[in-house]
């Protein structure tokens, strides 16, 4: 194992013996200067601007959709004979009247005594 190693480090060594060193010219020619950093600026800003825009409509679209959907279930239940509901609130359970011909509650409002 370790002749193999020794044998891609020297390998490697002799290999970038070969590479050409940096080309770099002058010290501007590295650098995009003040040009790309405005460029490079702008672009981040409209990104962030479409993000921003995109979730806002994302979320609408979604409001929408569940407005749609309780606009859906309430029209539903119209024409089953059960009364209209304010959305995402729930319907009113009725039952048969209780044998006494209805119990008085307290004036809390709790359940009858």
């Amino acid at each position: 194992m370790n002749a193999l190693v020794a044998t891609v480090l020297i390998a490697g060594a002799r290999w970038s013996e070969r590479l050409p060193g940096p080309t770099i010219e002058s010290p501007e020619e590295g650098s995009p200067g003040f040009e790309g950093f405005v460029a490079t600026f702008l672009l981040a800003a409209a990104v962030i601007a479409l993000a921003v825009s995109f979730t806002r409509r994302m979320r609408r679209a979604d409001h929408r959709d569940r407005l749609r959907d309780d606009a859906d279930v309430a029209g539903a239940g119209a024409s089953d004979g059960v009364p209209d509901a304010a959305p995402g609130t729930r319907p009113a359970v009725t039952g048969g009247e209780p044998a006494s011909g209805g119990a008085s509650t307290d004036d809390a409002g709790g359940p009858p005594r």
